[in-house]
């Protein structure tokens, strides 16, 4: 036995002997005890929400390519730069655990302190701290592995810890919430997801989804000219939070069975609260191209007159590629008949939506957050917005920049005559409101209209 081997073990023994509080930071494996899971199971014995976040990293169809030597430093790196950034954007007490979970997943597990936010599966206040750890984490490992830079990425996935069944142990829990978050990271179903399956399935039988809308405002009258139809699961579940919920089922292959389920939902509340604006449904291509779908769609619109396809845009969504463009052209142009209009989302997200725009020419963009976020920052982005407001104007299509957060960026939106804005600056998602129950809007019309004018002048 040589004498770094006689240090190790003795370094063990020691460790053993410390309080779990001490080891929450990469703990070794101990046989008698599991630090992470005894840390876990306190905080959720004191009613404690708890989330469980991965971080996975991802060398796509280049992974078998890595020597062994890398794996080392790639993952001495990612312990060190998860577990620095994690204590600068965390409270010490929030942290409950940082762990290496094998050579790709690492876990970080945070106690709930964030406002709750209405259909959202993650608060957007933790959202943004983690991905400001995700960030930091690709900088650290492009800096550190420059010859991997352009082919290495993290992936992140969160959820809650389920607090709903306490006769499950905290060790199963984590099994699971570690078999949710793998799921989503990596795109497939693994073995353990079965349950999970299982409730997408009585989910969709049951029908148990509901919708929120989020207002896209107007942004010279300041009044509210459509909304967007979003999707939640069932509360409390892995399923409630629309990225999850959409993940899984095209993993589980019924992506289209969701979306036709989404559609009925949708036209059931909007001709309930008697909403005369426009709508948006979000719907993939692998939807719209169903032979079914649109004989669907008009069904849903016959139960209630009052609903017209002139009222409906079809938002394209990049959940699935557009395999064959001609066909799709084809597709629209049926729809279209009907009086049915359609939106590219995302635009300026990559050279696949600008590919869209060109090729379908939909009656309106809506350009991506990434270009909106900091707009009034960064030069680039500016620059980028004019071209594309004025791309749209002689296409004869209307703009509306999603994501907005700040008056800043909404200043920017002003000066530059973008038509429509929608983001948490003007509205967050909520229920569908009757027109009588409309009196918050007044407030936004007002700001809208003094912010423009502040503009101009």
């Amino acid at each position: 036995m040589n004498f770094q081997t006689l240090i190790d073990r003795f370094s063990l023994v020691i460790k053993m002997m410390l309080p779990d509080r001490s080891l929450k930071y990469f703990p070794p494996e101990f046989t008698l005890r599991r630090p992470v899971v005894s840390l876990l199971h306190k905080r959720m014995s004191r009613g404690a929400q708890c989330y469980f976040i991965l971080f996975r990293l991802d060398f796509s169809h280049h992974q078998q390519d890595v020597p062994e030597e890398v794996w080392a430093g790639l993952q001495e790196c990612s312990r060190k730069h998860l577990r620095l950034s994690a204590t600068n954007l965390f409270e010490d007490k929030q942290v409950i655990a940082i762990d290496q979970l094998d050579k790709l997943n690492f876990m970080l597990l945070i106690e709930d302190h964030f406002p709750k936010d209405i259909g959202l599966l993650v608060p957007v206040g933790l959202k943004n701290k983690l991905d400001k750890i995700q960030s930091n984490l690709e900088i650290a490992l492009a800096d550190s592995f420059p010859e991997w830079r352009n082919c290495l990425r993290v992936n992140t996935a969160s959820v809650p810890i389920s607090t709903l069944n306490k006769a499950i142990r905290t060790e199963q829990l984590l099994h699971e919430s570690y078999q949710a978050t793998l799921a989503v990271a990596t795109g497939l179903i693994t073995p353990g997801m079965e349950e999970l399956r299982n409730q997408l399935e009585n989910m969709l039988d049951k029908g148990l989804i509901s919708v929120l809308a989020q207002p896209i405002m107007n942004l010279t009258s300041g009044d509210v000219y459509g909304w967007e139809i979003l999707t939640r699961g069932p509360e409390g579940t892995v399923l409630h939070s629309p990225e999850e919920l959409f993940q899984f089922a095209a993993q589980a292959r019924v992506l289209s069975r969701l979306e036709f389920l989404v559609v009925k939902r949708a036209t059931e509340e909007v001709a309930s609260r008697q909403i005369k604006e426009p709508v948006f449904l979000n719907v993939t291509a692998v939807t719209l191209s169903h032979p079914l779908f649109l004989t669907h769609v008009l069904q849903c619109l016959e139960r209630f007159p009052q609903l017209s396809p002139q009222q409906v845009y079809f938002e394209i969504t990049e959940r699935h590629q557009i395999t064959d463009m001609d066909a799709m052209i084809d597709i629209l142009r049926n729809y279209r008949k009907h009086g049915f209009r359609f939106a590219v989302d995302d635009a300026g997200s990559g050279y696949s939506s600008l590919h869209w725009i060109g090729e379908l020419v939909p009656e309106l963009i809506k350009i991506d957050r990434s270009v909106i976020r900091h707009v009034d920052r960064i030069a680039i982005k500016e620059s980028l917005l004019r071209a594309m407001v004025m791309a749209a104007r002689e296409m004869n299509c209307e703009i509306v920049a999603e994501g907005v957060e700040s008056e800043e960026e909404a200043d920017v939106l002003f000066k530059l005559d973008v038509e429509m804005g929608q983001g948490y600056y003007f509205a967050r998602p909520s229920v569908l409101l009757y027109e009588h129950e409309r009196e918050m809007f007044k407030e936004t019309k007002d700001r809208i209209q003094l912010r423009r004018s502040l503009v101009a002048s």
